[in-house]
């Protein structure tokens, strides 16, 4: 038996009830969808290609392959990378790495990361085999109730303060904390 392919696009018949279909948003991507929504759930998704355009030259070479590096503006904003893409998909990653070393494995070092939302946070660099974060700015000073070598800066209300990086401190759920400099 043959699969007959058809094209669809905007204003074409929904092939379920025979509507027109049209162009739809959503936080996944633009799609098709059937104008008699919600009598007819008909989707299709439009596959969508963003370009990458060159801003310029960086004026150093690609780490992996030795190819000049160039500034990009991609869907994601502006980046640095190899321009011998697609061959080489090298992309300088500008993570703050602290001179901590993790209290957990010892192994790696803090390093600043965003979260999807856009928060800041700190993890281990050697993430996944460890993965100790703090909320906070993680800062050397071991915790007066429970001896973990890390506290962490947090904002209050009389200024910044330092909390202990350890879920588990007691200090914590008794939400004490030590002042450092006012706001």
């Amino acid at each position: 038996m043959q699969e007959i392919q058809i094209e669809l696009t905007e204003g074409s018949p929904c092939p379920l009830c025979g509507q027109p279909l049209v162009i739809r948003h959503s936080a996944r991507g633009d799609f098709l969808g059937c104008s008699d929504y919600p009598a007819c759930s008909f989707i299709k998704p439009i596959v969508t290609t963003h370009a990458i355009e060159v801003l310029g030259d960086v004026g150093s070479d690609c780490p992996v392959c030795g190819d000049p590096l160039q500034v990009k503006k991609g869907r994601f904003g502006i980046f640095i990378g190899c321009s011998n893409y697609p061959s080489c998909n090298y992309v300088y990653n500008p993570q703050e790495s602290l001179a901590i070393t993790c209290p957990i494995c010892k192994k790696g070092k803090l390093s600043s990361r965003t979260t999807a939302s856009g928060r800041t946070f700190y993890g281990c660099s050697n993430y996944p085999e460890c993965t100790f974060t703090t909320p906070g700015k993680p800062v050397v000073k071991t915790c007066s109730y429970c001896s973990f070598p890390l506290m962490f800066e947090k904002k209050f209300k009389k200024g910044i303060g330092l909390v202990c990086a350890s879920s588990i401190c007691e200090s914590r759920k008794k939400r004490k904390h030590e002042i450092i400099r006012p706001l």
